[in-house]
């Protein structure tokens, strides 16, 4: 076996033996994982690397942090290493704007009734209208729940980050059987690996997540695989997990049998990041943003080391005898004694200065790169706190963030439609787990749901909050005939719209009835939604 993994290969074997270059070059698990997909993993763990801070290249080519550079051969001092990280800034921020404010789900509501019943004074929902109203609410309420228990606010931050140095970020679907409640567990990109059939639909037909432990085997620690492994056999998905070690995929222990998982689909859900329809590996901006980050870590290095020669300048010391500099005492208000060599020339000290000349070409240049930077992640360079004028209305934020805010729009395209399918996917696991002995969540929504799994994302910019103009704004369209109050509340992010009417309708009933006993006999009338109609009686 050794010996046909070698062949073609020129080994020396004063310098390493044939087992190590095998190991080296053709380990078990790169073999297993396919030259493609270790380059992928390579890659992104190069990202995550750059964007921790280690910003530089040791003399093995291995990224490490500025501190750990050794000195260059040829100079006789230490050169400046730093590192600005403005790199972990635009992704942070870039993060921020995608997935920093309170989003919303909405579940849209089946039109069973016709359109022109609707439109009658007198019309009253069916049971059928009140019934697909109800499933509908139960629904969207699931799905807030949902999200309020698995703290997504905070973890889809966290994968924004994720996704964007690495391009892709699963989010695993799991039941908890202690506690009968869906967990969604987001796994770095690093740890998996995708199977797709091989037809033009490109359906997800298996995915391993692999993650590196050290685990106590035959007596001593080693370094192991755990792979759980998903795969859809006759429509019908299988979990197996198992601990391998690492050296020769040897089967430490099965964690978990093969065993169905009662459901048609592999409990996964990816958010890629596809600026082309042939991307497969793909760095998006992050390629881009690095070497950017490297020029300017570079030009601060060479600025500080400037600034040091400008204020620390070389001594020149001419025509005096060997080893006068030797007795020179570099400090302020210090004193030198020089003799000269010879009677025919004498002794001389002197600073040798620059003039610091080249200041305004350095800043023109960083800011020029500090430029195509914020280009390439449409990230203003601008910040509300650096303006010297008064608010800003909604509009002139809308023109100053527009790249920016259609940047964060273009993410959110994809976002969406993968939020959304997990979201059906979870409902369609909870209904495969509703007979389950523990189960958290109330089983006659979760049947009720059907199979009609159509719900969407409604995404808000982290601007600041211009809810006053949105309401004069609907308050206008209301008045005007053009949105109905229940859709104003809606497009104003209300939860539970049903829940706000009849809070509304609660208080105008007090209200109308306080007014009727002030009134005596006169009676108030009062829709929901209209103006307080007084009758006088005779």
């Amino acid at each position: 076996m050794t010996k046909s993994r070698s062949r073609g290969i020129g080994l020396d074997y004063n310098i390493m033996t044939a087992e190590d270059m095998d190991e080296l070059l053709f380990s078990p698990f790169r073999q297993a994982l396919g030259e493609r997909t270790w380059q992928r993993i390579q890659t992104q763990l190069d990202n995550y690397e750059y964007y921790t801070g280690k910003q530089h290249r040791n003399e093995y080519g291995q990224l490490v942090r500025a501190e750990d550079v050794p000195r260059p051969p040829g100079i006789d001092y230490d050169p400046t290493r730093y590192a600005t990280n403005y790199f972990k800034a635009i992704v942070d921020r870039k993060a921020r704007w995608q997935m920093g404010a309170k989003h919303g789900i909405k579940v849209p509501r089946k039109q069973i009734d016709e359109l022109e019943e609707t439109l009658d004074a007198a019309y009253e929902p069916s049971d059928a209208q009140r019934a697909e109203n109800k499933r509908s609410e139960d629904y969207e309420r699931l799905l807030y729940r949902l999200w309020e228990e698995n703290r997504m606010r905070t973890k889809l931050l966290q994968a924004a980050r994720d996704r964007l140095i690495a391009d892709r970020v699963v989010c695993k679907i799991a039941f908890h059987q202690r506690t009968g409640k869906i967990r969604w567990i987001f796994r770095p990109d690093t740890e998996y690996i995708p199977i797709y059939s091989e037809d033009d639909f490109e359906d997800l037909i298996g995915a391993n997540l692999v993650k590196r432990v050290k685990h106590e085997y035959k007596g001593e620690e080693v370094d192991a695989i755990e792979i759980e492994s998903y795969r859809l056999i006759n429509d019908e998905a299988y979990l197996k997990v198992a601990l391998y070690r690492e050296s020769d995929l040897e089967l430490i222990k099965t964690i978990q049998k093969e065993a169905s998982l009662g459901i048609d689909f592999i409990p996964l859900q990816e958010f890629s990041v596809s600026e082309l329809i042939s991307e497969t590996l793909g760095e998006s901006e992050i390629a881009a943003l690095r070497e950017q980050n490297d020029v300017l870590n570079q030009m601060n290095e060479d600025a500080i080391d400037s600034m040091k020669f400008e204020m620390f300048p070389m001594t020149v010391v001419t025509n005096a005898t060997q080893g006068a500099s030797d007795s020179i005492a570099i400090a302020p208000g210090s004193l030198a004694e020089i003799s000269s060599a010879s009677d025919t020339k004498s002794a001389d000290m002197k600073k040798v200065e620059s003039r610091f000349q080249w200041r305004e070409a350095f800043k023109d240049q960083y800011m020029r790169v500090k430029g195509a930077m914020h280009e390439i992640s449409g990230l203003p360079q601008v910040v509300p706190q650096e303006l010297n004028f008064g608010g800003l209305n909604g509009e002139a934020f809308q023109v100053l963030f527009h790249d920016i805010i259609t940047d964060t729009e273009e993410h959110w395209l994809s976002w969406g439609y993968s939020l959304s399918e997990l979201h059906e996917k979870t409902i369609r696991y909870l209904q495969a787990r509703v007979d389950s002995p523990k189960f958290a969540y109330d089983k006659s929504v979760v049947k009720g749901i059907g199979d009609n799994y159509e719900n969407e994302m409604r995404f808000v910019l982290p601007l600041p909050d211009n809810r006053k103009e949105l309401v004069e704004l609907l308050d206008m369209e209301t008045a005007a005939g053009f949105e109905s109050v229940r859709g104003a509340m809606e497009r104003l992010g209300e939860e539970n719209v049903q829940a706000k009417v009849q809070e509304i309708e609660a208080e105008r009933s007090r209200r109308r009835l306080s007014s009727a006993a002030s009134y005596g006999d006169s009676d108030v009338n009062e829709d929901i939604f209209g103006e307080e109609v007084e009758e006088e009686d005779g």
